[in-house]
């Protein structure tokens, strides 16, 4: 039996209504003009050998439009999480392209592919993933200094990332310093800060308490909204989910079922997401 979890709504933490948050960007909602940022085409993934195959992902397909805010859900063992370490190219699918602005990421070698993480993605894990010896302005400054940003322009650009993303006053601090919540942030901000083409989330809100989890949200809006980050962000969460402009929902590695913000205001959203996780059997909060 599926266990039962109490899912703050929307209302709770008084989100704004239609527009707040997720609202569909003119070149998602198919401008002639605009190129897909992400385009996944019949990407699968097996694991295993001849005597035992497991078909991680099945046939997937789906593009991703400049400025769009996707959430990415489904039960535990979905394959939700292997379809964005594949993005990301962490993992390596095994048959299907994937291409990043137009380039197939999928046969890049070991040293494009480092270059590329570096220099298309922004990561914001579970965990922050700060280095612990740093300080909140060198985690962010990391990200430019590796792309070869000229030395001059790395602190103005750090310091105005962080003023946007309100964590201005603990980029002189160390990670053990910092809320977690605050933590998240300074990786948000190390994510957008050499401004990627795609920003890759990956459960963002996970080991946050509840308000520190809406601010976090409301700062990836922030970041989709107002700085242009395209976002694709995995989650187990119907709330977390409800600040995304389009959800895809993942079940035994195929896209099982997808739904759009439109114009719905973040309850209604919300609502809808609850009735596919009900119908996905409501265990869509396990990782997987």
């Amino acid at each position: 039996m599926a266990e039962v979890y109490a899912t703050p709504t929307p209302a709770a933490f008084g989100m704004q209504g239609p527009g707040s948050c997720g609202a569909v960007p003119p070149a998602a909602a198919g401008a002639p003009s605009a190129r897909p940022v992400l385009s996944v085409r019949q990407v699968e993934k097996v694991y295993g050998n001849r005597d035992s195959v497991t078909r991680a992902l099945n046939n997937v397909s789906f593009d991703v439009m400049p400025g769009e805010f996707l959430g990415l859900m489904g039960p535990s063992g979905s394959g939700k999480t292997t379809l964005l370490n594949c993005v990301a190219t962490i993992d390596t699918a095994t048959s299907g392209h994937i291409l990043v602005d137009g380039r197939d990421v999928t046969g890049l070698r070991s040293r494009e592919l480092a270059k590329f993480r570096r220099d298309e993605l922004g990561f914001v894990f579970q965990d922050s993933n700060l280095l612990d010896t740093l300080t909140g302005f060198e985690n962010v400054a990391l990200a430019l200094t590796v792309k070869g940003e000229p030395a001059a322009q790395v602190r103005p650009k750090v310091e105005a990332v962080a003023r946007r993303l309100g964590v201005f006053d603990v980029l002189g601090r160390y990670p053990y310093q910092m809320s977690g919540g605050q933590r998240q942030r300074i990786a948000a901000a190390r994510a957008i800060v050499a401004d990627p083409k795609l920003v890759l989330a990956d459960e963002p809100t996970g080991a946050l308490d509840s308000r520190s989890a809406t601010v976090m949200l409301e700062t990836l809006c922030m970041m989709n909204e107002q700085m242009g980050a395209t976002i694709m962000m995995v989650t187990h969460d119907a709330f977390a989910a409800s600040f995304a402009s389009r959800i895809l929902f993942v079940k035994d590695g195929a896209v099982f079922n997808e739904i759009r913000r439109g114009d719905a205001g973040s309850a209604e959203f919300f609502s809808r997401i609850m009735e596919v996780v009900t119908f996905l059997g409501g265990d869509v909060r396990d990782a997987g």
